[in-house]
């Protein structure tokens, strides 16, 4: 096993083990020196002279999806020379917070009023002036029809579209939406340059990351008051190589989306590992926008091991040859605690084996002190010798 821990480029101990199971909170740099996967973490304990291997959970803490599909029936349409209306009745007066319209026509752009009652007389506005929009051309793909309210339990919805043109109305969705949001972890760039690029009619926004991170999610925070929709993408840099031109860089597309004024401008991607990221703005032909600051981050790992004997024990990574472990506690179901007390970690130390301090050895196991006694000896009989010979 001692060899096995030294086919590890990396460790740091572990402190202040107490319990039998114990959370571990990974550190930023740990990233870029594992597997995309990070199936390369160990935890090997030193105990008695021998090496074990303790078993772990590692889990991705991302959102827990809870959506209930509430069942309604549309009971009316109807429409004046400025606004269509469309009433919805809930079965049993269900929770609801969430109300998706599906509208035949492609491009439109206005308000909507959300009211509810117990009755079709009585009405209790619940949201006013809710935009909602939808764009498609050549250069843009943007659908926004989804308004998110309070919890409400109505028996009765009416949904007023302040628009004299029809949105040719087509179906819609209720749900009540209690997804449990992810857990993040947020990470600083160390660079970040704004470029607006006449020519091309983009900003550009380059950033750079100290280590090596898995993302998940940007927000990007737009300082400017007024209304604007514009093509989004979101690219991390793959390779780079030198030329007799400079340096050539490839990037891969991270995310494709719609920046704009009506939602709060997140996105959402497959966790990728990212030191050095560029986002693209089209600004078509508008002013480039005053940009704000850019939120990265990952989800947040959660590392639960079981320490079952007492010892040293040491967080060992970086072997890109090893496969990811199979642990009994991960093929069971309630093994593993929610939660587990919190221990830190060490410092980070390289590939040489660490063992136990030995033991100290006995006073004649040192050659030194061997060495000073047969002396001793050697010299007590020449001297006793010579006396004697004296003495005849």
């Amino acid at each position: 096993m001692f060899a096995q821990m030294k086919t590890y480029q990396y460790k740091r101990e572990i402190k202040d083990i107490s319990e039998q199971w114990h959370s571990i909170e990974l550190p930023e740099s740990l990233y870029e020196k594992t597997k995309i996967n990070l199936a390369d973490i160990r935890i090997y304990g030193i105990v008695k002279n021998d090496t074990i291997e303790a078993p772990y959970a590692l889990k991705a803490k991302k959102s827990i999806e809870k959506i209930n599909d509430v069942t309604f029936e549309v009971l009316n349409e109807s429409h004046t020379n400025d606004s269509y209306f469309y009433t919805f009745k809930v079965e049993n007066a269900s929770k609801i917070n969430e109300i998706y319209l599906n509208f035949d026509k492609l491009n439109f752009d206005f308000n909507i009023k959300i009211e509810g009652g117990h009755n079709e007389k009585e009405w209790f506005t619940i949201a006013d002036d809710y935009r909602i929009l939808s764009i498609e051309n050549r250069a843009t793909s943007f659908k926004f029809t989804t308004a998110k309210i309070s919890t409400s339990t109505y028996s009765y919805y009416r949904i007023t579209a302040k628009t004299s043109e029809d949105p040719e109305f087509k179906s819609a969705m209720i749900f009540e939406n209690n997804t449990i949001p992810a857990t993040y972890n947020t990470y600083s760039p160390i660079k970040e340059e704004v470029t607006n690029n006449q020519k091309t009619k983009e900003t550009i926004i380059a950033l750079e990351l100290k280590h090596a991170v898995p993302l998940s999610h940007i927000k990007v925070a737009v300082l400017d008051g007024l209304n604007y929709l514009r093509p989004i993408q979101i690219s991390y840099l793959t390779d780079s190589t030198k030329t007799n031109t400079g340096w050539h860089y490839q990037y891969r597309n991270l995310s494709s989306s719609i920046l704009s004024s009506i939602n709060k401008n997140e996105f959402d991607f497959i966790s990728t590992r990212v030191k050095k990221l560029k986002i693209t703005i089209s600004n078509q032909d508008n002013q480039p926008l005053k940009i704000g600051n850019i939120e990265l981050q990952g989800y947040q790992y959660e590392l639960i091991g079981r320490f079952t004997e007492p010892g040293q024990y040491f967080l060992s990574y970086g072997n890109p040859e090893v496969s990811e472990p199979i642990y009994d506690i991960n093929l069971m179901d309630n093994v593993v605690p929610a939660t587990a007390k919190a221990v830190a970690l060490g410092k980070e130390l390289g590939s040489q084996i660490i063992v136990a301090a030995p033991e100290t050895p006995a006073l004649f196991e040192n050659k030194k002190w061997l060495w000073a006694i047969m002396f001793l000896i050697i010299t007590l009989i020449g001297y006793y010798t010579i006396k004697m010979i004296k003495k005849s």
